[in-house]
C-alpha cells in the first residue's frame, strides 16, 4: 500500500450519514438494497455532517451507517480525487449493494439530536 493509503487486506470502515431517518426493524434484521450508487466516506465528521444537516435548523434524527469492509474486494471505487472535502477520501459502491446488518447497533443524544450508528457489512455481485 502508498503512502496513506489502507493496506487492501486490513478491514476498512466507512461512513454514510442520513438527516431525519428513523431504521426500521425489517432493515435491523434482514438488510436492504440501496438502488442507486452510495457515497461514503473514510471522515465520520463529514458523514455527521451530512446526517445532520449543513443549515443551522439541523435535524432532531441522524442515522449512521458505519460500513465495515473486511478487503478491497469489498469496497467501493475510491474517488478521492473528485472529492469536495480535502484530504478526505470518498468510497462510492455501485447500484445494488446489499448491507447486511451485523447486530451492532448503538443510540446517543449530542445536542438534542439523536443519533443512531448502524454498523452493515456491504456486500455487492461480481
Amino acid at each position: 500500500a502508498g503512502a496513506g493509503r489502507p493496506d487492501e487486506r486490513e478491514p476498512m470502515d466507512v461512513w454514510r450519514g442520513m438527516k431525519n431517518l428513523e431504521l426500521t426493524e425489517g432493515f435491523a434484521t434482514k438488510g436492504g438494497t440501496e438502488v442507486a450508487p452510495m457515497s461514503t466516506t473514510t471522515d465520520l465528521r463529514v458523514a455527521v455532517s451530512y446526517s445532520v444537516g449543513f443549515s443551522p435548523a439541523g435535524a432532531s434524527r441522524a442515522l449512521l451507517f458505519k460500513l465495515r469492509a473486511e478487503s478491497f474486494m469489498d469496497r467501493g471505487a475510491d474517488l478521492t480525487f473528485l472529492s469536495c472535502f480535502p484530504g478526505e477520501a470518498e468510497m462510492c459502491f455501485p447500484p445494488l449493494t446489499y448491507l447486511a446488518p451485523s447486530g451492532r447497533r448503538e443510540v446517543f443524544v449530542v445536542e438534542g439530536v439523536e443519533f443512531e450508528v448502524i454498523e452493515v457489512e456491504p456486500k455487492f455481485g461480481s
